[in-house]
């Protein structure tokens, strides 16, 4: 067909049938309850004419017929109007009902998903309170290396054989040593970053430490 380009969506094809039929359909504003049978009404006048298919009128139709705004118009007394605005009948109970349910099914999804979605997004906060929370103590905990080495008698220093790394020979996953305590500790070499450098612990904690602490 060589108009269906123009309609690549429902959307479009509504905003199509409230230009054509201003008094049934509406893009905004409050909604008219639509005809029984209206599919068929349209497919008549529209005969002509080849600008979507009927799978695709129907699909429109149907987001239409489900979104809120014309929900909320499904109301007790309400009446139904055809492609010119005509009235077509009054709402039955059955139909007010009908909607008045879909209408809360469609909220109390809309409510379930924002819980999922605050649920999931205090877990990310958690998870990077809890980060900060790791790097704050790895580096306190290597402060108080730092001042510790400083202190230590020449005998306790000569008990670590400590042999300085050249970090411009080193690539990402070779095996180094963290000099955190007394007892270096076991790394794998993530990356230079500056005066730092970046590694990976044997339990699997990341941390950045000043370059003087890596050894052989």
């Amino acid at each position: 067909m060589e108009n269906q380009s123009k309609f690549k969506t429902s959307k479009d094809i509504i905003s199509y049938l409230a230009t054509q039929f201003p008094q049934c359909f509406s893009v905004e504003g409050e909604a008219k309850p639509l005809k029984i049978g209206i599919f068929q009404d349209i497919v008549a006048r529209l005969d002509d004419e080849t600008l979507f298919s009927k799978v695709r009128l129907r699909a429109a139709l149907r987001t239409y017929t489900l979104s809120w705004r014309y929900l909320h118009c499904i109301k007790a007394d309400q009446v139904r109007v055809d492609l010119d605005g005509n009235p077509c009948g009054v709402l039955t109970a059955e139909h007010v009902e009908h909607a008045r349910l879909k209408l809360k099914e469609g909220k109390d999804k809309l409510k379930a998903q924002r819980i999922e979605q605050q649920k999931a997004e205090k877990v990310a906060n958690k998870g990077q309170r809890t980060t900060k929370v790791v790097k704050s103590a790895a580096n306190s905990s290597i402060n108080k290396v730092s001042k510790k080495s400083k202190t230590t008698s020449g005998k306790a220093k000569d008990a670590v054989s400590i042999e300085p790394v050249d970090l411009a020979t080193l690539h990402a996953g070779d095996q180094v040593k963290v000099n955190l305590s007394s007892k270096p500790v076991a790394a794998i070499f993530v990356a230079n970053e500056k005066d730092n450098v970046r590694v990976k612990l044997l339990s699997g904690m990341e941390l950045t430490v000043k370059s003087e602490y890596i050894i052989k």
